[in-house]
């Protein structure tokens, strides 16, 4: 689908403040420019080049004359305005029909300056969502265990980034070996599997304050840890004495539930998607198979 998008617009002083601030000298075109990589990404959608705009950014975002978006084969055209209030990031931006020649989208969004890449994020899952009727995936956050050093002494750290590759950081020190992250349904919480004095332990980890803790005192190794649907509960295997089984424990009142109960050894265990049902992967028939 052909889509214009417009620089947002912003006014001198804003456009001011938010260069001190971002060290951005138009974090109007910067906001746009992450919608416009959003949508060629998707593969749905085929920005238009700017230099073909024949309207004003600053106009157009009040009153677009569609024939001249018509002109450049546009059928989609987002453009907004961005402005500084009370220290605040302020968007607003408007998706416009060009063949129908009608508005057909209006939001506005308030935030931390140093969100505005976040805000593009947004401003493309709404517009996918109302041109493709599906629910976008932009504003989303890939977890995953970064390895640097040399071959010999690999060090492996929890990181997260947005799903554009923006925004890295690193979550742990690197002092343990950490493995399968798992985010809970709200992406706020990760679980996952560290070596601390070489013994696997699942530990959670919230996001936004760092503060990480162990799931459960158990005399044994816990692994492949995973959130249920409704992020209430953990489900993960727990080994003991040569044997591993498949255990859940309550995140609110720390009880644990004991799911399997075999001489063989039961791991790598997930919810199905309405938390009905659980499988997991088992040599009990003699040989690897999922149940």
């Amino acid at each position: 689908l052909p889509v214009a998008v417009s620089p947002l617009s912003v006014d001198n002083e804003s456009k001011e403040s938010f260069e001190k601030l971002l060290k951005k000298k138009n974090i109007g075109a910067e906001i746009s420019l992450v919608v416009e990589n959003n949508l060629l990404k998707s593969g749905l959608f085929n920005p238009l080049d700017k230099d073909a705009f024949l309207q004003n950014p600053n106009i157009a975002h009040l009153k677009p004359r569609f024939e001249d978006w018509a002109l450049i084969k546009a059928q989609a055209l987002i453009t907004g305005k961005v402005t500084l209030v009370n220290e605040k990031l302020r968007v607003e931006f408007r998706l416009w029909d060009v063949l129908a020649g009608k508005e057909m989208m209006a939001l506005a969004f308030t935030t931390v300056p140093t969100n505005w890449r976040r805000v593009g994020h947004i401003i493309t899952d709404k517009v996918y969502e109302r041109l493709t009727g599906e629910k976008g995936y932009f504003d989303t956050r890939i977890i995953y265990v970064a390895e640097e050093g040399p071959k010999t002494n690999r060090i492996k750290k929890l990181a997260i980034m947005d799903q554009d590759g923006f925004n890295n950081k690193y979550l742990t020190l690197g002092n343990e070996l950490v493995l399968t992250p798992r985010f809970n349904p709200t992406n706020q919480m990760v679980t996952y599997l560290s070596y601390f004095k070489n013994l696997p332990r699942v530990y959670l980890l919230d996001i936004e304050t760092g503060i990480q803790e162990v799931v459960g005192d158990f005399p044994g190794m816990t692994f492949a840890p995973r959130f249920s649907p409704d992020g209430k509960k953990i489900i993960m295997s727990f080994a003991m004495d040569g044997n591993s089984d498949i255990y859940t424990m309550d995140l609110e009142n720390r009880v644990v539930e004991r799911i399997t109960n075999h001489p063989s050894i039961d791991t790598s265990p997930s919810y199905s998607p309405d938390g009905k049902y659980i499988c997991f992967n088992s040599d009990r028939s003699g040989y690897q198979q999922i149940y």
